[in-house]
Protein backbone atom coordinates (compact mmCIF):
# COMPACT_ATOMS: atom_id res chain seq x y z
CA UNK A 1 0.00 0.00 0.00
CA UNK A 2 1.22 3.35 -0.65
CA UNK A 3 0.00 6.95 -0.78
CA UNK A 4 -0.66 7.02 -4.08
CA UNK A 5 -2.65 4.05 -4.47
CA UNK A 6 -4.86 5.32 -1.08
CA UNK A 7 -5.28 9.10 -2.63
CA UNK A 8 -6.75 7.26 -5.93
CA UNK A 9 -8.98 4.84 -3.80
CA UNK A 10 -10.24 7.21 -1.83
CA UNK A 11 -11.29 9.50 -5.04
CA UNK A 12 -13.10 6.29 -6.25
CA UNK A 13 -14.56 5.69 -2.79
CA UNK A 14 -16.15 9.31 -2.65
CA UNK A 15 -17.29 9.83 -6.33
CA UNK A 16 -18.12 5.27 -6.99
CA UNK A 17 -17.61 6.21 -10.46
CA UNK A 18 -13.87 5.83 -11.69
CA UNK A 19 -14.12 7.75 -14.70
CA UNK A 20 -15.22 10.57 -12.27
CA UNK A 21 -12.49 9.92 -10.16
CA UNK A 22 -10.07 10.01 -13.13
CA UNK A 23 -11.77 13.20 -14.47
CA UNK A 24 -10.74 14.49 -10.52
CA UNK A 25 -7.54 13.33 -10.22
CA UNK A 26 -6.36 14.07 -13.94
CA UNK A 27 -4.81 11.08 -14.67
CA UNK A 28 -6.56 8.36 -17.03
CA UNK A 29 -9.84 5.87 -15.87
CA UNK A 30 -7.64 2.51 -16.89
CA UNK A 31 -4.42 4.15 -14.40
CA UNK A 32 -7.23 4.47 -11.30
CA UNK A 33 -8.67 1.04 -11.81
CA UNK A 34 -5.24 -0.35 -12.29
CA UNK A 35 -4.12 1.07 -8.83
CA UNK A 36 -7.27 0.43 -6.77
CA UNK A 37 -6.39 -3.59 -7.92
CA UNK A 38 -3.19 -3.09 -6.95
CA UNK A 39 -4.48 -1.87 -3.22
CA UNK A 40 -6.84 -4.67 -3.23
CA UNK A 41 -4.13 -6.92 -3.87
CA UNK A 42 -1.10 -5.58 -1.14
CA UNK A 43 -4.35 -5.72 1.47
CA UNK A 44 -5.90 -9.11 0.45
CA UNK A 45 -9.06 -7.67 0.37
CA UNK A 46 -12.04 -6.49 -1.87
CA UNK A 47 -12.42 -2.82 -1.13
CA UNK A 48 -15.25 -2.41 -3.91
CA UNK A 49 -17.84 -4.00 -5.62
CA UNK A 50 -17.93 -3.37 -9.50
CA UNK A 51 -20.92 -3.81 -12.17
CA UNK A 52 -21.58 -2.34 -15.57
CA UNK A 53 -23.61 0.47 -13.70
CA UNK A 54 -22.47 0.49 -10.01
CA UNK A 55 -19.70 0.56 -7.69
CA UNK A 56 -20.18 0.49 -4.34
CA UNK A 57 -17.82 0.17 -0.86
CA UNK A 58 -17.54 -3.59 0.64
CA UNK A 59 -17.35 -3.39 4.69
CA UNK A 60 -13.86 -3.30 4.23
CA UNK A 61 -13.49 -0.32 1.84
CA UNK A 62 -15.55 1.71 4.14
CA UNK A 63 -12.88 0.89 7.04
CA UNK A 64 -10.63 1.61 4.43
CA UNK A 65 -11.95 4.96 3.68
CA UNK A 66 -12.20 6.59 7.01
CA UNK A 67 -8.46 5.72 7.61
CA UNK A 68 -7.59 7.50 4.11
CA UNK A 69 -9.32 10.57 4.85
CA UNK A 70 -7.94 10.55 8.50
CA UNK A 71 -4.26 10.20 6.55
CA UNK A 72 -4.78 12.28 3.93
CA UNK A 73 -6.55 15.01 6.81
CA UNK A 74 -3.32 14.55 8.76
CA UNK A 75 -0.77 15.55 5.68
CA UNK A 76 -3.59 18.52 5.11
CA UNK A 77 -2.91 19.48 8.59
CA UNK A 78 0.93 19.30 8.85
CA UNK A 79 1.06 21.23 5.38
CA UNK A 80 -1.45 24.20 7.12
CA UNK A 81 0.40 24.07 10.35
CA UNK A 82 4.05 24.54 8.54
CA UNK A 83 2.58 27.52 6.11
CA UNK A 84 0.98 29.06 9.03
CA UNK A 85 -1.05 32.11 8.35
CA UNK A 86 0.55 32.39 4.61
CA UNK A 87 -1.95 29.42 4.09
CA UNK A 88 -4.97 30.25 1.85
CA UNK A 89 -6.06 28.34 -0.83
CA UNK A 90 -6.15 28.66 -4.51
CA UNK A 91 -9.68 28.07 -4.98
CA UNK A 92 -12.40 28.35 -2.37
CA UNK A 93 -15.27 26.20 -2.98
CA UNK A 94 -18.63 27.43 -0.87
CA UNK A 95 -21.80 25.65 -0.89
CA UNK A 96 -24.44 28.55 0.06
CA UNK A 97 -28.26 29.71 -0.08
CA UNK A 98 -29.53 32.88 -2.50
CA UNK A 99 -30.45 34.94 0.45
CA UNK A 100 -27.09 34.11 2.11
CA UNK A 101 -24.76 34.67 -0.52
CA UNK A 102 -26.80 37.69 -1.73
CA UNK A 103 -26.99 39.39 1.93
CA UNK A 104 -24.26 38.03 4.03
CA UNK A 105 -21.45 36.95 2.46
CA UNK A 106 -20.39 39.73 0.43
CA UNK A 107 -18.39 41.96 3.28
CA UNK A 108 -16.17 38.61 4.10
CA UNK A 109 -15.43 37.53 0.43
CA UNK A 110 -14.30 41.76 0.02
CA UNK A 111 -12.38 41.13 3.36
CA UNK A 112 -10.72 38.02 2.30
CA UNK A 113 -10.14 39.45 -0.93
CA UNK A 114 -7.95 42.30 0.54
CA UNK A 115 -5.66 39.97 2.35
CA UNK A 116 -5.50 37.41 -0.26
CA UNK A 117 -6.57 38.51 -3.57
CA UNK A 118 -4.53 35.41 -5.63
CA UNK A 119 -7.80 33.14 -4.06
CA UNK A 120 -10.48 32.33 -6.46
CA UNK A 121 -14.22 31.64 -5.37
CA UNK A 122 -16.76 29.48 -6.31
CA UNK A 123 -20.24 30.04 -4.54
CA UNK A 124 -22.60 27.08 -5.05
CA UNK A 125 -26.17 27.23 -4.72
CA UNK A 126 -27.16 24.05 -3.20
CA UNK A 127 -30.13 21.81 -1.40
CA UNK A 128 -29.18 20.33 2.02
CA UNK A 129 -28.98 16.75 0.21
CA UNK A 130 -26.84 17.98 -2.58
CA UNK A 131 -24.76 20.20 -0.05
CA UNK A 132 -24.23 17.06 2.46
CA UNK A 133 -23.32 14.81 -0.38
CA UNK A 134 -20.44 17.36 -1.90
CA UNK A 135 -19.62 18.14 1.71
CA UNK A 136 -18.73 14.31 2.54
CA UNK A 137 -17.04 14.46 -0.78
CA UNK A 138 -14.68 17.34 -0.50
CA UNK A 139 -16.59 18.65 -3.93
CA UNK A 140 -16.79 22.31 -1.56
CA UNK A 141 -14.65 23.40 1.30
CA UNK A 142 -17.70 23.91 3.46
CA UNK A 143 -21.25 25.40 3.44
CA UNK A 144 -24.15 27.98 5.06
CA UNK A 145 -27.50 26.73 5.00
CA UNK A 146 -30.66 28.00 7.62
CA UNK A 147 -31.67 24.95 8.09
CA UNK A 148 -29.96 22.15 10.55
CA UNK A 149 -31.91 19.11 8.45
CA UNK A 150 -28.77 17.71 7.33
CA UNK A 151 -28.34 14.96 10.23
CA UNK A 152 -25.34 13.47 8.75
CA UNK A 153 -22.78 11.91 11.76
CA UNK A 154 -19.73 12.68 8.61
CA UNK A 155 -20.44 17.02 9.07
CA UNK A 156 -20.06 19.21 11.70
CA UNK A 157 -22.62 21.87 11.90
CA UNK A 158 -22.80 24.39 14.24
CA UNK A 159 -25.21 27.91 14.85
CA UNK A 160 -23.93 31.13 13.45
CA UNK A 161 -26.94 32.74 14.59
CA UNK A 162 -30.52 33.70 14.12
CA UNK A 163 -31.79 36.64 11.95
CA UNK A 164 -35.26 37.94 12.93
CA UNK A 165 -37.89 38.03 10.33
CA UNK A 166 -41.86 39.48 10.31
CA UNK A 167 -44.10 38.98 8.08
CA UNK A 168 -44.80 41.61 5.70
CA UNK A 169 -46.58 42.86 2.42
CA UNK A 170 -47.43 46.24 0.37
CA UNK A 171 -50.66 47.87 1.03
CA UNK A 172 -51.48 47.23 -2.45
CA UNK A 173 -52.16 43.83 -1.62
CA UNK A 174 -56.03 45.24 0.54
CA UNK A 175 -56.07 47.93 -2.30
CA UNK A 176 -58.11 50.35 -0.59
CA UNK A 177 -59.36 48.09 2.12
CA UNK A 178 -58.41 47.94 5.72
CA UNK A 179 -54.99 45.77 6.56
CA UNK A 180 -55.51 42.42 8.43
CA UNK A 181 -55.93 43.01 12.41
CA UNK A 182 -54.63 39.91 13.81
CA UNK A 183 -52.82 37.19 13.11
CA UNK A 184 -56.02 34.96 11.87
CA UNK A 185 -56.60 37.62 9.24
CA UNK A 186 -53.35 37.22 7.92
CA UNK A 187 -53.26 33.77 7.55
CA UNK A 188 -56.20 34.09 5.06
CA UNK A 189 -53.89 36.51 2.79
CA UNK A 190 -52.22 34.84 -0.22
CA UNK A 191 -48.87 33.38 0.55
CA UNK A 192 -45.56 32.91 -0.77
CA UNK A 193 -43.97 30.26 0.54
CA UNK A 194 -40.38 28.98 0.44
CA UNK A 195 -41.62 25.12 -0.70
CA UNK A 196 -39.39 23.07 -2.47
CA UNK A 197 -39.65 20.07 -5.22
CA UNK A 198 -39.59 16.45 -2.92
CA UNK A 199 -40.26 18.55 0.36
CA UNK A 200 -42.63 17.04 3.13
CA UNK A 201 -45.60 19.64 3.09
CA UNK A 202 -45.61 18.71 7.49
CA UNK A 203 -41.93 19.51 7.59
CA UNK A 204 -41.63 23.23 9.23
CA UNK A 205 -41.10 25.77 6.51
CA UNK A 206 -37.67 27.02 5.73
CA UNK A 207 -38.57 30.65 6.61
CA UNK A 208 -40.20 29.84 10.06
CA UNK A 209 -44.07 30.11 9.30
CA UNK A 210 -45.74 28.61 11.97
CA UNK A 211 -47.92 26.40 9.32
CA UNK A 212 -48.48 23.50 11.47
CA UNK A 213 -50.25 25.75 14.33
CA UNK A 214 -52.12 28.02 12.48
CA UNK A 215 -51.55 27.30 8.23
CA UNK A 216 -51.68 30.14 6.03
CA UNK A 217 -53.23 30.63 2.71
CA UNK A 218 -50.60 29.35 0.44
CA UNK A 219 -50.93 30.30 -3.36
CA UNK A 220 -47.22 30.78 -4.43
CA UNK A 221 -44.15 28.99 -3.86
CA UNK A 222 -41.31 30.44 -5.14
CA UNK A 223 -37.52 28.77 -4.19
CA UNK A 224 -35.51 32.15 -4.17
CA UNK A 225 -35.59 35.22 -1.21
CA UNK A 226 -35.34 37.91 -4.10
CA UNK A 227 -38.82 36.20 -5.66
CA UNK A 228 -40.74 36.94 -1.95
CA UNK A 229 -39.47 40.40 -1.59
CA UNK A 230 -40.85 41.28 -5.17
CA UNK A 231 -43.97 39.86 -4.53
CA UNK A 232 -44.39 41.28 -1.30
CA UNK A 233 -43.64 44.73 -3.04
CA UNK A 234 -45.58 44.04 -5.92
CA UNK A 235 -48.98 43.57 -4.01
CA UNK A 236 -48.94 40.00 -5.26
CA UNK A 237 -48.78 37.97 -1.53
CA UNK A 238 -47.73 38.77 1.81
CA UNK A 239 -44.09 36.93 2.94
CA UNK A 240 -42.36 36.41 5.93
CA UNK A 241 -39.16 38.17 5.24
CA UNK A 242 -35.62 38.90 6.90
CA UNK A 243 -36.16 42.39 8.87
CA UNK A 244 -32.60 43.39 7.82
CA UNK A 245 -33.12 42.80 3.53
CA UNK A 246 -36.44 44.96 4.09
CA UNK A 247 -35.24 47.49 6.21
CA UNK A 248 -35.25 50.53 4.04
CA UNK A 249 -38.63 49.94 2.15
CA UNK A 250 -40.69 49.81 5.83
CA UNK A 251 -39.41 52.28 6.59
CA UNK A 252 -40.46 54.11 4.04
CA UNK A 253 -43.86 52.43 4.30
CA UNK A 254 -43.89 50.51 0.74
CA UNK A 255 -44.16 47.30 2.59
CA UNK A 256 -46.19 47.30 6.58
CA UNK A 257 -45.12 44.95 8.98
CA UNK A 258 -48.24 42.57 9.87
CA UNK A 259 -49.81 41.18 12.96
CA UNK A 260 -48.23 37.93 13.97
CA UNK A 261 -44.86 36.06 16.12
CA UNK A 262 -41.37 37.06 15.03
CA UNK A 263 -39.93 34.72 13.10
CA UNK A 264 -36.24 33.49 11.76
CA UNK A 265 -34.12 31.55 9.94
CA UNK A 266 -30.53 29.64 11.86
CA UNK A 267 -27.55 30.40 9.90
CA UNK A 268 -25.57 27.48 10.30
CA UNK A 269 -22.20 26.63 9.18
CA UNK A 270 -21.33 22.67 7.99
CA UNK A 271 -17.90 21.01 7.04
CA UNK A 272 -16.94 17.34 6.75
CA UNK A 273 -15.48 16.65 10.30
CA UNK A 274 -12.64 16.28 10.86
CA UNK A 275 -11.57 18.26 7.14
CA UNK A 276 -8.78 20.95 7.99
CA UNK A 277 -9.26 24.44 6.99
CA UNK A 278 -6.27 27.32 6.38
CA UNK A 279 -6.44 29.62 9.30
CA UNK A 280 -7.03 32.44 7.22
CA UNK A 281 -10.54 30.23 5.41
CA UNK A 282 -11.28 30.35 9.37
CA UNK A 283 -10.77 33.67 9.57
CA UNK A 284 -13.33 34.41 6.74
CA UNK A 285 -16.01 32.05 8.59
CA UNK A 286 -15.41 34.39 11.65
CA UNK A 287 -16.08 37.31 9.93
CA UNK A 288 -19.25 35.91 8.22
CA UNK A 289 -20.03 35.00 11.69
CA UNK A 290 -20.03 38.43 12.90
CA UNK A 291 -22.08 39.72 10.02
CA UNK A 292 -24.33 37.56 10.78
CA UNK A 293 -24.44 38.56 14.35
CA UNK A 294 -24.67 41.74 13.71
CA UNK A 295 -28.35 41.73 11.91
CA UNK A 296 -29.14 38.30 14.24
CA UNK A 297 -31.61 38.73 17.54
Amino acid sequence: MDLYQLRYFLEVARALNFTRAAENLGISTPAVSKSVALLERSVGLSLLTRTRRLVQLTQAGERLKAHAEKIYDSIENARLDLRGEAAAPAMLKIGSREMITNYLLGPSLLDFRKKHPATRFGVYELGPREMAAALRKDQIDFGFYYSAEIPDPALEIRSLGKLSSHIYASPKLWRGGRPPRDFKEVCALPFIAPRYFASDPAEPSLDGFPDQESPRHIQYEGEFLETHRRYALDGIAAAVLPDFVIRREYREGRLARLPGPQLGREIYFLKRRGRPLPRSVEGFIDVVASSIKGVAY
